[in-house]
Formats: C-alpha cells, sequence, structure tokens
C-alpha cells in the first residue's frame, strides 16, 4: 500500500482525490495546504507527495519531502531557472520529478515529435495551446516542453507558440508542421482532468520504488515509448 499526500487542494487536488478511491493499492494520507497553515504534521505515513499547487509553495515541499523522506511528483508549472535547481538538487536526497503534463497520451506525443521533427527541417513548426480562461500561465507548461523537445530534435532555436484562453477547455495541444503543398498534425485534447490525475497516480506509484534522483516523466513512461518504437518499426 502506497500512501499519497496532495499539495493542493483546489480542482485538481479534488480530482486526484477522487481517483484514489480506484486504485486498490492507493492510500490517501491527506492534503497539505501551506497558505492556511496545513502542513500535515500529523501524518503518520507519506511515501509520495503529489503536487498540484503553485510555484511559492516549493521551498515548503522540499524542506518536507526530505524531512519525511518521500518521494516528490511536482506536477506544478511555472518555476524560475533558479527554482529548477533547487528540484535538481533535492534528487540528491529523495525521488523527485518535474512533469509539466502527467498524461500517457502527450507523452506518447513527446516521443512522436522527437522521432519525425528532425526529418521536417524544411516545415514550418507550430504550437497551438487551448485551455480554460482560468489558466494563468501563457504559453502553457505543456507547450514550453513540446517546444523544448523539437528544439533538441532539429536544433532550431525557436518553435512558434499560439495560445487561447476560453470556456473550461480541459486542454489542447496541437503541433503544426507546414511545408509546401502537405500539413501533417499531431494533436492532443484532454476532455477531463481525470487523465492528469491517473496519470500523476501512474507516475506516483513508480517513483515510490525509485532510489534517490532526478527523474522525468520519460523514464517513466519507458514502457509505452517501446510499444511505440515497436509499431513504428513494424509500420
Amino acid at each position: 500500500m502506497m500512501n499519497i499526500a496532495i499539495c493542493g487542494h483546489g480542482a485538481m487536488g479534488n480530482v486526484v482525490e477522487q481517483e484514489i478511491e480506484t486504485y486498490a493499492d492507493i492510500r490517501l494520507s491527506g492534503f497539505l495546504s501551506p497558505r492556511n497553515g496545513q502542513l500535515g504534521k500529523e501524518f503518520n505515513e507519506v511515501d509520495v507527495i503529489i503536487d498540484f499547487s503553485n510555484p511559492d509553495n516549493l521551498d515548503f515541499l522540499l524542506e518536507y519531502a526530505i524531512r519525511k523522506k518521500s518521494a516528490l511528483l511536482i506536477c506544478t508549472t511555472g518555476f524560475s531557472e533558479e527554482q529548477k535547481s533547487k528540484i535538481f538538487e533535492a534528487g540528491k536526497q529523495i525521488p523527485v520529478l518535474l512533469s509539466s503534463n502527467t498524461s500517457i497520451g502527450i507523452n506518447i506525443v513527446r516521443k512522436m515529435l522527437k522521432l519525425i521533427s528532425e526529418d521536417l527541417e524544411n516545415f514550418d513548426i507550430d504550437i497551438v495551446e487551448r485551455h480554460h480562461n482560468k489558466k494563468v500561465d501563457s504559453p502553457s507548461g505543456t507547450a514550453k516542453t513540446l517546444a523544448d523537445d523539437i528544439m533538441s530534435a532539429t536544433g532550431r532555436d525557436k518553435i512558434e507558440m499560439h495560445s487561447l484562453r476560453a470556456g473550461t477547455i480541459p486542454g489542447e495541444h496541437q503541433v503544426i508542421f507546414s511545408g509546401i503543398d502537405e500539413i501533417i498534425e499531431i494533436k492532443h485534447t484532454a476532455f477531463s482532468k481525470k487523465i492528469f490525475a491517473r496519470g500523476a497516480l501512474d507516475i506516483a506509484l513508480k517513483l515510490f520504488n525509485k532510489k534517490p534522483g532526478f527523474y522525468t516523466t520519460e523514464d517513466m513512461f519507458e514502457i509505452e515509448y517501446k510499444k511505440l518504437n515497436k509499431l513504428i518499426n513494424i509500420a
């Protein structure tokens, strides 16, 4: 049985709480709410902390996770480079993972982009992302991650990103490769926040058994990537 503490009692925290009930091997220890003074000191066991709050809580989270010797899955975006360095350093003491998007689908898209982008060097490349009107950061952390993947594969120093904030759109990311007389589009649409909650819990189950270190989402989706490579080789 793995014991989970959730930092952030907002919309995503509530969805994670609901999804935990569908897992027989996960138990909710409680919520960490630093802003409200609820620091979870009464928790007897915290194996993994899942963070869906905001960057302002980072110092508290790192100190708490290290003190509890808990693995830490950070699903918040908008960190500064200095904060990212702190997260990386924490990996020397605990298993820690920073993820801009925990859905399986987006992480498969990332693998696809790395495989094909280099072969489309003569194409214009744009990323279009759409989210609900309450999302603050723009472009999204996921869009930035996809752009980084493409730049790494192609050597480009910039990928154009376009953002829309409207209604209750959970999340949509579209990568458009525009060539002469042809267009290739790769698109991922989230229809609910449940996919991020389930993805985070699946990652937490894997991170729980890891040694101290800084991990990436790709490390957790290695099996899915192998399946994708097999399909591509068959094709």
